[in-house]
């Protein structure tokens, strides 16, 4: 009796708290045929400067999980997500307001940014290899052939419905002003947070 009394105990003391829907997870233990190529990661954005210490694409555990709804729609139709942006600490989201403060394609700190809350990210695919598929623009384009209306038209634009389509139906919104960009229909129920990459 004794001994089974210790191992309860010890059990207790060891336990692992239970995964929370609004932890923050790494998108590869979840979605583990992704392209992650976060740009903010490099100098390969609109900014020119290394804005993240490293390239790690983290979203809350709801989101995540959502997201790989998504990833195993499109990888029976040959694709794989292409990831550029994911959570991304309200510091940083500061320093990008300082270079483009514009709502229409960046977020007022003062309220806050989706992608700080865990609950945003930005994305296209490519294809069962990995290699690039045709996308109506580059990533960060703030002209109007990213909007979403426009973007999604024609012939160069049937990558980026077929990308809509599975993300809608697994939970997401696009922004109008990009069509790479996608919010949790829930985002705003998530805190904004600063917590490091």
């Amino acid at each position: 009796m004794k001994l089974w009394l210790f191992a309860l105990a010890l059990c207790s003391s060891t336990a692992v708290a239970a995964p929370k829907p609004d932890d923050f997870i790494d998108v590869a233990t979840v979605v583990p045929d992704a392209v992650i190529d976060l740009r903010y990661a490099t100098k390969h954005n609109f900014t020119k400067t290394q804005l993240y210490p490293v390239a790690h694409c983290k979203l809350r555990r709801a989101v995540a999980e959502k997201l790989a709804k998504a990833a195993k729609v499109l990888r029976a139709a040959d694709r794989r997500l292409l990831i550029w942006d994911c959570y991304r600490p309200s510091s940083v989201q500061e320093n990008l307001w300082k270079l483009v403060p514009d709502e229409r394609y960046v977020a007022n700190p003062k309220q806050g940014s989706r992608h700080s809350r865990g609950a945003a990210i930005d994305l296209g695919i490519v294809d069962q290899e990995g290699k690039p598929v045709t996308l109506p623009t580059e990533f960060d384009d703030f002209s109007e052939a990213a909007h979403r209306l426009r973007a999604l038209q024609g012939d160069k634009g049937a990558e980026a419905r077929r990308l809509e389509k599975a993300m809608i139906a697994a939970g997401f919104v696009g922004l109008p002003t990009e069509w790479w960009h996608f919010d949790d229909a829930a985002a705003t129920t998530y805190p904004l947070s600063d917590e490091p990459l």
